[in-house]
């Protein structure tokens, strides 16, 4: 699968419409955010009617380039872009932002990246809104083709959705990097999960 801006931003985002207002709904007025794998920017503009400050990162120049130029097109100035690795958000201090957000991206990284990637997350935000595929998938229509859109994405991407699917997905996930699940919501008829997370206490 083609991963540029473009494609992305034309293809991909319009169907994933209903599920940034979700994520969005999480997000109280004037609150500051930040953006894990923001790719087109799609979901940091779907939050800035709301947000005081909106600030997205990706590894790929391609799509900050491009939420860039969206940025000037629709005249926000509430919202940044940066080029980023979402396991070193050095650029950031320590709970700089009200919330952390990250859409349908953990279950394209490799399992090793998934405890650095969260602690950042941690780091850098008081709270933390994810949404990713439920596990397990429905059998429905949304679930077989889920599948199907992951199988399609290449090998390596596939292949880590599929270690994603074992690992139990979120609610596996998330407490094993020290994240208290407090709210989960299915959706799509249950082909994905919302889940709001605090900093587990320690004991």
């Amino acid at each position: 699968m083609v991963e540029t801006g473009w494609f992305y931003g034309s293809a991909i985002d319009p169907i994933l419409k209903s599920m940034r207002k979700k994520l969005a709904a999480h997000i109280s007025a004037n609150e500051t955010v930040i953006d894990i794998a923001c790719g087109t920017g799609a979901q940091v503009f779907e939050m800035a009617g709301k947000a005081k400050r909106i600030v997205g990162v990706d590894l790929a120049d391609s799509m900050i380039e491009y939420a860039k130029k969206q940025k000037l097109m629709r005249n926000t100035t509430n919202t940044e872009f940066v080029v980023a690795d979402a396991t070193d958000l050095c650029l950031f201090s320590e709970n700089e932002f009200d919330v952390a957000t990250m859409s349908l991206a953990l279950h394209q990284f490799s399992p090793i990246l998934y405890k650095p990637i969260l602690d950042e997350m941690k780091r850098v935000a008081k709270r933390i809104v994810i949404v990713d595929y439920a596990v397990p998938l429905p059998s429905n229509y949304i679930g077989v083709s889920s599948k199907i859109i992951e199988f399609m994405a290449g090998r390596e991407h596939n292949r880590n959705f599929r270690k994603f699917y074992k690992s139990g997905g979120l609610t596996s996930i998330l407490p094993q990097s020290g994240l208290q699940i407090t709210k989960e919501q299915l959706f799509a008829k249950g082909a994905f999960l919302l889940v709001v997370c605090s900093k587990a206490q320690p004991d």
